[in-house]
């Protein structure tokens, strides 16, 4: 048998080829991926999953893995330098990996990708016996089918066909050792073969005993706690596909669509319209081709509705929020069946249909959010539908502050006081500035008081001993009398457009939102200006009047 270099694709792999191959799609990077280079020894021990990936099962103690404090144990291995430092290739079984550590060279590169959710590590730990497990008691395996061979055993020529005896699953290809577990035979020490561990092989560079292995630099018993901590949190997996959930008859809401055979899929379940938060950015970092869905779906008569909002962006969903839902609503009253969709299908997609229901059918906001996180896996930015709920009734109000508070906005003095003086908060919410408020002393020149106040504009001085002042380092503005007061506009008020200067923080004082049971006026103020919005909204273009 000879080595036969079955990869597909090779790619540039020195520095200046690297660079100047970053814009090739073939050479483009996963989110999730990432190329290291390290000195050899590598100080890395590889495994084969079940799965049929090759990922990095321990590292050396004080190897160079280890100390460049990069890569983790579960990290699976993609591609690898050649000897010659001229190009990468693909990883495709556990031979790879072995010819690249046997590969002469004084540096290795590397790619990556790292697992989507934490790597169950003291899985390792409980199989740490897993080669004389997997093939104790056992058969060989025969075969005439050289096909399940890994790539290192294969035969250079044509000829795949001739008949073999095998013993360890190392030597196998995906297809092969999945055969071996499918015959499903116990090894006759009480374990049964497909059951008794994730690894299938492991190879590395050291064959010493004596090498000290470990799997992270960090105590097993904390890594444990920390992956139960972890359970309930949520991990976007891209090669899943399209990921969805039906939350009334006509609305669904779900990942992002990655090809035309989900547009196919969503016109099978009747989808008319596809309401989309995804950027431009985000179809270019996941692969997305864009245009041949839009296609697709203007072949399949489904209507396209792109409006982007920036992921993880709590400031920017929340001035978006209402004309997002405007959208929703014009498209429903088109009698639409509307896929609403973002990248994750966890944040802003299922925040618009809450706020869709809290906002135009009158729901309250805790029962919408527990229904719609009930049906579909999510973790939307309640505390942005919350920001973006009040900004609605701002708007309504037109300007009136009276009213329960809706917000907490945390005053700061920061310029100290002399020994034995107190400072004290006064402006236009403190009994029309007859009601001073004694602020707490917190560390050296700084002094807080927490306040609940409704949204609107308030002016404010701080007392200093006898006397009278303003911060320098806050908002400040000229009264009609020549006074100059500090200035807080609480809140601000929902637009149909909002322009880039709104989607920055304008004010520095801490400012938390207040979620509570809104009154019988504010749920009218709030139908009013969400339908407002939405009339804003043109039925025929879905942009702008």
């Amino acid at each position: 048998m000879s080595w036969r270099d079955c990869r597909q694709r090779t790619f540039p792999a020195t520095a200046a080829a690297v660079r100047e191959a970053s814009d090739s799609p073939d050479f483009r990077m996963n989110l999730s991926e990432y190329m290291v280079t390290l000195e050899r020894p590598l100080g890395i021990r590889f495994a084969l999953s079940l799965e049929g990936k090759v990922f990095v099962h321990s590292l050396k103690k004080g190897g160079n893995a280890e100390r460049a404090k990069t890569i983790m144990v579960g990290d699976t291995l993609k591609k690898a330098s050649d000897a010659s430092g001229g190009g990468f290739n693909v990883i495709q079984d556990l031979s790879d990996a072995e010819q690249m550590l046997k590969d002469d060279g004084v540096s290795q590169s590397m790619v990556l990708e790292r697992p989507f959710s934490p790597y169950p590590i003291q899985q390792l730990h409980l199989n740490s016996d897993y080669p004389n497990l997997f093939n104790r008691g056992k058969v060989p395996f025969a075969t005439w089918n050289g096909t399940v061979l890994a790539s290192n055993l294969q035969a250079s020529g044509r000829q795949i066909n001739s008949g073999f005896a095998i013993f360890c699953p190392k030597f196998l290809n995906h297809q092969g050792w999945m055969l071996l577990l499918s015959q499903g035979r116990n090894d006759g020490s009480g374990y049964e073969v497909k059951n008794n561990t994730e690894i299938v092989s492991i190879c590395s560079e050291e064959n010493s005993g004596d090498i000290g292995w470990c799997h992270g630099s960090f105590p097993l018993e904390e890594y444990v706690k920390a992956l139960e901590r972890s359970k309930g949190e949520l991990y976007y997996n891209h090669s899943l596909g399209m990921q969805y959930s039906k939350i009334t008859e006509q609305i669904y809401v779900g990942s992002c669509i990655q090809s035309e055979s989900d547009v196919q899929k969503l016109s099978n379940m009747g989808i008319t319209a596809v309401l989309n938060f995804q950027s431009k950015s985000e179809h270019s970092n996941w692969g997305i081709d864009s245009q041949a869905i839009n296609e697709s779906c203007c072949n399949l008569n489904i209507l396209m509705v792109n409006y982007p909002i920036r992921v993880v962006d709590s400031l920017e969903l929340r001035k978006k929020l209402p004309f997002s839902v405007g959208l929703l609503l014009r498209l429903l009253r088109k009698s639409h069946r509307i896929f609403v969709t973002c990248t994750t299908g966890f944040d802003t997609a299922p925040a618009c249909v809450i706020a869709y229901l809290h906002w135009i059918q009158d729901t309250a906001l805790s029962a919408a959010h527990t229904f719609v996180t009930g049906l579909h896996s999510c973790r939307p930015d309640r505390s942005a539908i919350v920001w973006a709920t009040w900004d609605l009734i701002a708007m309504a109000e037109n300007g009136k502050s009276d009213g329960s508070p809706t917000h907490v906005v945390n005053f700061m003095w920061s310029n100290g006081c002399r020994e034995g003086e107190e400072v004290f908060l006064v402006g236009s919410f403190t009994g029309n500035w007859k009601e001073p408020i004694k602020m707490v002393h917190k560390r050296g020149p700084i002094y807080e008081a927490k306040v609940r106040l409704r949204h609107g504009k308030y002016k404010y001085k701080f007392i200093v001993g006898p006397q009278w002042r303003h911060s320098t380092s806050l908002p400040t503005e000229r009264d009609e009398r020549g006074i100059v007061n500090n200035v807080i506009r609480i809140g601000d008020v929902a637009s149909v457009r909002p322009s880039p200067r709104e989607l920055h923080i304008k004010d520095p004082t801490v400012v938390m939102v207040l979620e509570r049971q809104l009154t019988e006026d504010e749920r009218f103020f709030l139908a009013f200006a969400a339908r407002r919005i939405a009339l804003a909204v043109c039925p025929l273009k879905l942009a702008p009047k």
